[in-house]
């Protein structure tokens, strides 16, 4: 995930009340104001304001970059800097995520939040009834037929199940048709109804680990619906979060999967950080022949404590930090295996030399 992500939007408070609406929504990454995706989602969710004081933004050329995300240039309305939530956090996961897949580099552009209604409330259900008791679909309608003409590819359509929604099918099936017919994006069924539209939070969640969900973002990421080119990653993805399963049963511990392909576990977290990383020298598993297997830091720092006995006990190891600012990895013997009881049962023993090597240093 790229952590230099900048959060921009317009922002309107509801009168004699706490809340308000969010729209135009802009995710900015490194020093390019192009388009790179569009999302649409449900409603605003948590983000707020970045600064105490609410102010909005008046440096003349950082307003008129956000200008330009304005289709009417006489609009007066503010811009204000926004942390960010959950959500958007994973919207930057999963387009990150579409980059490294296509060889693109860190994002450098501007991410379009698009909604079909946008009270903010981290609940959905919450906001669709207050947003119908403040009599809000005037000013959605306005702002939708804005972000239709806005919408530009690539496209994610994570509205989930307000598709179905009577008050907002028709306005899901405007950008669906528009993500088909104008932008030619490719991930989806062309037929409506046969789409989940997977909100990000359960695209990147719940149903990471999941064919259907993994399925999902492959297709999204390579924009095909193809799936054939798929069965070596998705075969290759359900093996390693079986691995981890059975890792977390056998330790106790929690095994992580980052990003689909690699498995580990960390120690010292708050001290000297340090642990394990693995995976499958290629993607295809019915041609693999080896599971690489390294000790790691994050920090170059928080090696040192640690060398001394690591040497020890891998003396042919080879340190490097693979081409990486500030890490640095300890090459264990590969396994040269692609059985999973093997892989587990190998993973296992250097978790627990590991442990050993670490029990006494913090």
């Amino acid at each position: 995930m790229n952590k230099q992500m900048k959060v921009y939007t317009h922002y309107n408070k509801i009168a004699n009340t706490d809340m308000g609406y969010r729209w135009r929504t802009l995710l900015q990454f490194g020093n390019s104001w192009d388009v790179i995706g569009s999302i649409v989602m449900m409603n605003s969710r948590g983000a707020n304001f970045k600064y105490p004081d609410h102010h909005a933004e008046t440096d003349k050329e950082l307003l008129n970059h956000l200008r330009q995300f304005d289709n009417d240039q006489s609009f007066t309305e503010d811009w204000y800097e926004f942390g960010s939530d959950p959500t958007l956090n994973l919207v930057n996961e999963l387009f990150t995520e579409r980059a490294r897949l296509n060889g693109y580099g860190n994002l450098n552009g501007v991410i379009q939040i698009f909604n079909l209604f946008y009270l903010k409330d981290p609940n959905p259900n919450k906001g669709i009834a207050l947003n119908n008791q403040f009599k809000l679909n005037d000013i959605n309608d306005k702002i939708f037929n804005d972000d239709i003409k806005n919408l530009k590819a690539p496209c994610y359509l994570g509205f989930g199940q307000l598709s179905q929604h009577s008050q907002f099918r028709d306005k899901a099936k405007c950008f669906f048709d528009k993500t088909i017919h104008e932008l030619g994006v490719k991930y989806l069924s062309p037929v409506f109804e046969e789409n989940s539209f997977m909100h990000p939070r359960r695209l990147m969640r719940f149903m990471k680990n999941k064919p259907e969900g993994m399925l999902m973002k492959l297709q999204f990421c390579y924009d095909t619906r193809s799936s054939d080119k798929f069965q070596g990653e998705i075969g290759y993805l359900s093996k390693l979060s079986l691995i981890k399963s059975r890792l977390k049963q056998m330790t106790s511990a929690k095994w992580w999967i980052y990003q689909g392909w690699d498995l580990g576990i960390s120690f010292n977290d708050k001290t000297n950080k340090i642990g394990l990383e693995s995976w499958y020298g290629r993607k295809n598993i019915e041609n693999d022949d080896y599971f690489h297997v390294f000790v790691t830091v994050w920090d170059t720092n928080c090696f040192v404590p640690y060398k001394e006995e690591l040497i020890k006990r891998y003396p042919n190891a080879i340190i490097d930090n693979m081409g990486l600012k500030n890490r640095i990895y300890l090459h264990l013997p590969t396994i040269k295996s692609t059985d999973s009881d093997i892989i587990v049962e190998a993973l296992n023993n250097y978790y627990y030399q590991l442990l050993e090597i670490i029990k006494t240093i913090k």
